[in-house]
């Protein structure tokens, strides 16, 4: 072969989408939100094979071109229903009404069956040679595969915008239901589709350019090296992330229906919510009570629905009242009190800063050390030796 390189980041690829793919199969039944991501592992590796299918099945080279297409037009899909899957307030699974994603893809597949139909020495000259045959059939086809690969750039944006935007709307949910969020924000996955929309972004403009300019922006060798890239991270993360909501999905029909009332921030605001001051100041009442004498904030698994039955109150009301009337999300009205409980045992200097995180009701130092620094302006052993000091 003529770039070794190439072949070793292509079967190291495969390799990984191999073993990715059989594990991710063997956890569907359980978990179908892993049936995507198996879907984007399976379309990446015939993406990445088409690297060295020149050099090592030349005589399949051109036909194998028409099988990479649809591979393409299903990478977006395949992600956003993983994505979707993960931050599902229900547990996923495919439902008909999101067959619509899957049309880019069967016009692929309908451009792999019309790319077959044309003779070999059709397929060298168009899609090896780059050069035009002057006939009707094979024109058509060349102008429908430009037309998918100009689509499949739109279909790409539209589902990087889409994926960012539900990622930030999950995490805003996130803090308005719980009050510990370290292990579901999935932070890495909004750096991974930087790397996913760049490696695409290249993908097209090197199409492009090779076509029309002659030159080629990214080689062979940076389209391996990236495809690696991708697949080992997806390896790395996604094999082991849950569903955020997994273990505290909405399955109580009364809490789902509140809770649709009471999103904020790019949601449905509380005009359907019947909620006098009155009321507001009542349940304001209910919730500092439940703070200061049942200390419910120390639960580590404390929810919004689950604060809301402890004082008898809607879901959607004790959201309202929440952002309203006390002016703060339950994330943050939830660490406050913990932070509250947490400033005497800091300044006793009896325990270390790791086992105050965990008696107030935190899961993780980290999360600690940021909510006790946005709350008070200190770290918590800047705050001990402040207070020893004074």
């Amino acid at each position: 072969m003529d770039d070794t390189i190439i072949l070793v980041f292509v079967m190291a690829t495969l390799g990984q989408v191999g073993l990715c793919t059989t594990v991710l199969l063997m956890r569907t039944p359980q978990r179908p939100v892993y049936l995507p991501l198996a879907t984007f592992f399976i379309a990446t590796g015939i993406i990445s094979t088409a690297l060295v299918v020149p050099d090592l099945l030349p005589a399949l080279n051109a036909r194998y071109f028409s099988i990479t297409l649809p591979a393409f037009l299903l990478l977006g899909p395949a992600l956003w229903f993983y994505v979707d899957g993960l931050t599902s307030e229900k547990a996923w699974r495919p439902e008909r009404r999101d067959l619509w994603h899957l049309i880019p893809f069967g016009l692929g597949i309908i451009a792999t069956a019309l790319t077959n139909a044309l003779s070999v020495e059709a397929l060298q000259k168009i899609f090896i040679n780059g050069e035009l045959v002057d006939r009707f059939y094979p024109t058509l086809v060349v102008l429908y595969i430009f037309a998918l690969i100009l689509g499949w750039t739109i279909q790409s944006g539209y589902y990087v915008i889409r994926i960012l935007y539900r990622l930030a709307t999950y995490r805003r949910r996130l803090k308005m239901l719980f009050a510990s969020t370290e292990n579901s924000e999935l932070k890495w996955l909004t750096w991974l589709l930087f790397v996913i929309g760049t490696t695409w972004a290249l993908s097209f403009a090197s199409i492009i350019f090779d076509n029309f300019a002659g030159f080629l922006i990214a080689g062979p060798r940076t389209g391996a090296i990236m495809a690696l890239a991708i697949v080992w991270s997806l390896a790395v993360w996604g094999l082991r992330q849950k569903p955020g909501f997994e273990g505290r999905y909405l399955d109580d029909e009364t809490d789902q229906q509140d809770l649709a009332r009471s999103k904020a921030d790019g949601g449905e605001k509380y005009s359907r919510s019947a909620l006098s001051p009155e009321q507001a100041e009542r349940i304001a009442t209910k919730l500092e009570t439940a703070m200061k004498q049942d200390q419910i904030y120390l639960d580590p698994t404390i929810s919004l629905p689950a604060l809301a039955r402890h004082i008898g109150a809607p879901t959607n009301h004790v959201s309202r009242t929440l952002n309203e009337t006390i002016g703060e999300c339950f994330f943050d009205y939830i660490n406050k009190w913990r932070i509250y409980a947490a400033k005497p045992l800091i300044a006793s200097g009896t325990k270390t800063i790791l086992d105050i995180a965990m008696t107030v009701g935190f899961n993780a130092r980290s999360s600690f050390y940021k909510a006790f620094k946005r709350e008070t302006g200190q770290t918590p052993s800047e705050y001990r030796k402040a207070f020893l000091k004074s």
